[in-house]
């Protein structure tokens, strides 16, 4: 009876001590949370996450979950949810100093933006590309264009075939389109990158139009460039305005009733579009005065010279002839209505501001975008999946980012409020975590203060 009793005893204790023992030995855990996983719009209440080498190991109830002491844990009253990517980034060019590149890279990963698409690159940016790859400085994991492709860059097809063979071999993860292209060299760049295998994306010149962009397969549109002349019939006697109009001039003369052909062409052809709409709204909206844009968060750490001229900008801008509020909120409002039938018809959609251009600083701009999202009809769910799963579906990584879940990377926001419920959020945001990587909110204030000071 004695030696049964002990032989319990041991076999209690081996029991009791394999419950305890670490069931990870994780190098980070985010410990008791709400998550929005983002594979649904539910939050999960009292979970935990295991982070090792930058990537989920596991996820479960906080009342599970056992690791090592030397575990770093992070644990408040947090929501979190997946890193942003921001889809029409733009890193300030080598000339205006390293500094200034690695500030608006700084900015970036504050506002929880984990992910960049560079859309004006140059050599500079592919070695900061592989610096962020390599985690020797703050900031988002960075996809880049090379130089653009433009009226000016490109003098005939056979040049063009060869700028795109060198962008291909420079490592330039795509290439960039700007206007004042002809069809025939926009023929000659399309089908030279589809025959090797790189992107193309961002405007659409005005000799080439919507219809011809969907069938060469561009990558994306950015700025819904060109679907209003697709809605006014594309006339032929209209010459092409300055760039930053994208068919306003036309706002009166859109077809409405085009709107949802539009879409369906553009889910058809495979097109992603990212709106950029707080650009739009900055430039043209008359509700919108320099004053209040200029006060807006994160403009304080612009160059002054740089906000200087932005003001100068739209105000020239709006004094101008062709100016009309009325029609400037016209064109608005087809923009809205444009960005919800893509919606509607699963032509897909990705989250995008056009930082750091017309009082879009970085990061910050990129929750407004959000926040001109759901104004145009996506739910804040709907919202949010255009910088998480939409851009995961987009660059073809569904099986290792987008959302939270085991074996996914560690790109993720900490926040103090729900998600679904306060767009925008840029001031909630208390930590992110990059590529397993945690930053609080207290380190960033000090990079943001860094940059004051700079100022």
């Amino acid at each position: 009876m004695v030696r049964y009793n002990f032989l319990v005893i041991i076999l209690a204790c081996i029991i009791i001590f394999t419950a305890c023992e670490p069931r990870e030995n994780p190098d980070l855990v985010i410990q008791n949370v709400s998550l929005l996983s983002m594979e649904d719009d539910q939050i999960r209440e009292g979970q935990t996450i295991f982070i090792n080498d930058g990537i989920i190991s596991w996820i479960g109830p906080a009342s599970e979950a056992r690791y090592t002491s030397d575990a770093t844990v992070v644990e408040g009253n947090y929501y979190v949810m997946p890193g942003l990517a921001e889809m029409h980034a733009h890193i300030p060019p080598e000339n205006q100093g390293e500094q200034q590149m690695l500030d608006a890279l700084t900015l970036y990963l504050s506002q929880g933006i984990t992910t960049i698409r560079g859309m004006l690159g140059q050599p500079a940016h592919l070695e900061l590309r592989e610096q962020a790859a390599a985690g020797a400085i703050i900031s988002p994991r960075i996809f880049t264009s090379g130089p653009s492709f433009n009226g000016n860059s490109v003098v005939d097809s056979v040049q063009a075939r060869e700028m795109v063979r060198n962008q291909a071999e420079a490592g330039y993860d795509l290439l960039k389109l700007h206007p004042g292209l002809t069809l025939e060299q926009f023929n000659a760049i399309a089908s030279e990158a589809n025959n090797i295998g790189i992107n193309f994306s961002g405007h659409i010149s005005h000799d080439v139009g919507l219809v011809q962009s969907l069938e060469a397969g561009q990558g994306t549109i950015d700025h819904l460039d060109r679907y209003m002349e697709f809605l006014a019939g594309n006339p032929d006697d209209r010459e092409d305005p300055s760039i930053i109009y994208f068919g306003y001039d036309l706002a009166y003369d859109a077809d409405e009733n085009r709107i949802e052909e539009a879409a369906v062409m553009t889910r058809e052809a495979g097109v992603w579009n990212v709106p950029t709409n707080t650009l739009l709204h900055n430039v043209f909206n008359p509700d919108l005065s320099t004053e209040i844009m200029r006060e807006w968060p994160g403009m304080e750490y612009m160059p002054p010279q740089t906000v200087e001229g932005w003001v100068n900008f739209v105000n020239n801008f709006r004094e101008q002839n062709d100016y009309n509020a009325d029609k400037a909120k016209r064109f608005l409002e087809l923009r809205n209505l444009l960005t919800k039938a893509l919606h509607d018809v699963g032509a897909g959609l990705l989250l995008g501001a056009d930082a750091p251009q017309i009082f879009n600083p970085p990061g910050f701009s990129a929750h407004r975008e959000l926040e001109l999202l759901v104004a145009a009809g996506l739910t804040p769910y709907e919202a949010l999946k255009t910088g998480t799963v939409n851009v995961a579906e987009y660059f073809g990584e569904q099986d290792k980012a987008g959302i939270i879940a085991v074996g996914y990377r560690a790109d993720l926001i900490l926040l103090d409020v729900n998600p679904l419920e306060s767009i925008p959020f840029h001031n909630r945001i208390m930590g992110v975590i990059s590529d397993g990587d945690y930053i609080s909110r207290d380190e960033f204030d000090e990079m943001l203060n860094n940059i004051l000071e700079r100022r």
